[in-house]
């Protein structure tokens, strides 16, 4: 069932992976208690070559599986030349992920996740906040904030 992005999920991406940052990022780090502090790895700070890896990886990927949940748009990604690697994990899921970062940003309603795996975008999740929240398809770039 592999396809390529579609142009929104495209555009999604490419600004998060431009723009967003880990969670916590380091002025929410910066006012934890201890005890949050304890509970919570310290923020990951990205660099430039990291965002143009990623972007250059973007193009590299097909979208290899979609949430079913029918409340959100996530969709699963693995490279090209990997889309039958059952070893690569394009749901998002836990694991023993060393090399995993995860970009944050939001929209009314939702927050939005980018899951980074081994340098290549492996999970695009949109994640309603609102019990009564649904979304067809990623919002516009231009509503998301970081």
């Amino acid at each position: 069932m592999a396809r390529p992005l579609t142009a929104r999920e495209h555009s999604v991406a490419l600004f998060i992976i431009r723009c967003a940052t880990t969670s916590p990022d380091e002025s929410d780090y910066a006012n934890f208690t201890s005890q949050q502090r304890d509970a919570w790895d310290p923020p990951v700070p990205i660099t430039a070559e990291q965002r143009r890896t990623w972007e250059n990886s973007l193009g590299e990927v097909l979208v290899t599986s979609e949430c079913g949940c029918g409340i959100c748009p996530s969709i699963g990604m693995r490279p090209r030349h990997r889309t039958d690697d059952d070893k690569r994990n394009d749901q998002g899921g836990d694991g023993d992920w060393s090399d995993r970062i995860v970009l944050t940003a939001g929209v009314s309603g939702a927050m939005l996740l980018l899951f980074i795996d081994d340098d290549i975008p492996s999970y695009l999740e949109l994640a309603p906040i609102d019990d009564d929240a649904s979304f067809a398809e990623f919002p516009e770039p231009e509503s998301i904030s970081i």
